[in-house]
């Protein structure tokens, strides 16, 4: 009875170490994926094949620490019965090491370790989750063989390609969600969701998989009382541009103003025929980087529709500050969070917040990222630039019209897209906050102020 019991020991063991471990086995797992990822690649060959030997190092020292931690968890497993054998001194071979008990004993000792209540890395994902995410997201040549396949896989339901679809941006804490939101509950619109994570750039092999029903909803970590579950629309085609276009926008500090190739264009048309349902319906997307590529864009599209949205400078700047703060904390405490963020080109505010980089000259804000003036610049930094690009193809909505008249926003929207909406479920906002900015720059408040009634006064009225 006492080798049964050691034998189930060893099982606990055997489980305790594998848990322990378990990083540096997601590590060797991952970097040989990354090999496989490098091998995909597409690029200049000498380019290629640094990437490749720097790979194959990462994946070769991985798998020995792998193997050095298989054989310590093997000795360390044994133990228990090599020092009941020298006890007992009993010879290897008269040991049971094959009867029914041994395995039962065995295998409830591993099942224990399992059994003991561990802490999430973060509310939403468990490790195996987190895993995947970075198996697929990390790897931008499996994600572009992923697009390839699923172009094949969905050819046989003969989505048209279609050039006419609606984006939805500005700077972040716009109303863009909102907005974006409303619209597709209104309208014959197709949109990316949060049930499309992390196949991206697969919706339809991985609708085959993974198919959620409705989940309850819950309030998001914005604190904005805006819900999710796994069907709310997101803004995640961001991942698209970052993949075809291989993170070359994204720096230290800046999101870097860019163009379109062509192939990405048209892959872009093509993803979002992946994304639509049937022919009927349009694409719609909120993507608050698009101005980086708006005019590259529209030089390929003459016809899309974009509406920007704005609202009033301290407003905006103050909602960004909070959410900064608010961001950086929740980083702190889940790394996965500011990772999570990355992969979708998400840099609005939080420890990775980075600056939209409009011309060669880099924008430099004398300004702490915890008070209301660094916000009040990247307000005008952004807005400033939006008035130079030419307005007669995008929308500007502002924010407080948006709140107080949504459904004259949306009957707007409606005839400009030439579609037909359901308004069952507008209905108006309210915005009583008030801001204090006697501590701001007197002349940033000035010049965000001078530029907020040019926008004002180029907006569409209701």
């Amino acid at each position: 009875m006492i080798y049964y019991i050691i034998v189930g020991f060893s099982g606990i063991i055997f489980s305790s170490l594998l848990i322990y471990f378990r990083k540096h086995l997601f590590a060797a797992l991952e970097s040989t994926l990354g090999l496989s990822n490098a091998v995909l690649s597409n690029e200049d060959e000498l380019v290629k094949h640094k990437k490749l030997v720097q790979a194959l190092k990462s994946m070769l020292t991985s798998l020995g620490v792998s193997m050095g931690i298989i054989l310590l968890i093997i000795a360390l497993t044994s133990l228990p019965v090599y020092v009941f054998k020298l006890i007992k001194n009993i010879p290897a071979q008269d040991l049971d090491l094959g009867s029914v008990w041994v395995i039962v004993s065995f295998s409830v000792g591993t099942i224990l370790p399992f059994l003991i209540k561990r802490k999430k890395p973060t509310e939403d994902y468990s490790e195996a989750s987190i895993l995947f995410h970075k198996l697929i997201l990390n790897n931008y040549n499996l994600s572009k063989m992923l697009f390839s396949f699923d172009r094949r896989f969905k050819k046989g339901e003969k989505i048209q390609d279609k050039e006419t679809f609606l984006i939805v941006s500005g700077l972040a804490r716009a109303g863009t969600t909102s907005l974006t939101d409303q619209l597709f509950k209104a309208g014959a619109f197709s949109s990316l969701d949060y049930s499309n994570m992390p196949l991206l750039l697969a919706p339809n092999l991985w609708k085959k998989m993974y198919n959620p029903k409705k989940a309850r909803l819950k309030e998001r970590k914005h604190g904005d009382k805006m819900l999710f579950g796994f069907n709310t629309i997101e803004a995640l085609e961001e991942y698209f541009f970052k993949v075809f276009l291989n993170d070359s926008f994204i720096s230290e500090s800046y999101l870097e103003k860019h163009d379109l190739t062509e192939d990405a264009y048209q892959n872009y048309i093509k993803y979002q025929s992946l994304i639509r349902q049937d022919n009927a319906s349009t694409y719609l997307s909120k993507n608050n980087n698009i101005i980086l590529r708006y005019e590259s864009l529209r030089e390929y599209n003459k016809i899309f529709k974009i509406i920007f949205l704005f609202r009033k400078p301290e407003e905006h700047a103050y909602s960004l500050l909070n959410q900064h703060q608010r961001f950086s904390e929740f980083q702190n405490e889940s790394e996965f969070i500011q990772t999570y963020l990355n992969w979708l080109g998400h840099h609005e505010f939080g420890k990775n917040q980075k600056v939209f980089k409009f011309d060669t000259d880099e924008p430099s804000i004398p300004y702490d990222k915890n008070t209301l003036d660094y916000w009040l610049y990247i307000w005008l930094n952004y807005y400033d630039y939006l008035m130079t690009v030419e307005n007669d193809n995008y929308l500007l909505i502002e924010y407080e019209d948006y709140l107080n008249k949504p459904k004259e926003v949306l009957q707007y929207i409606e005839n400009d897209m030439n579609m037909s909406f359901d308004y069952s479920h507008i209905e108006p906002f309210t915005n009583t906050r008030k801001i204090d900015t006697s501590n701001c720059n007197p002349k940033l408040l000035e010049a965000t102020d001078e530029i907020y009634q040019k926008l004002k006064d180029r907006k569409l009225k209701f």
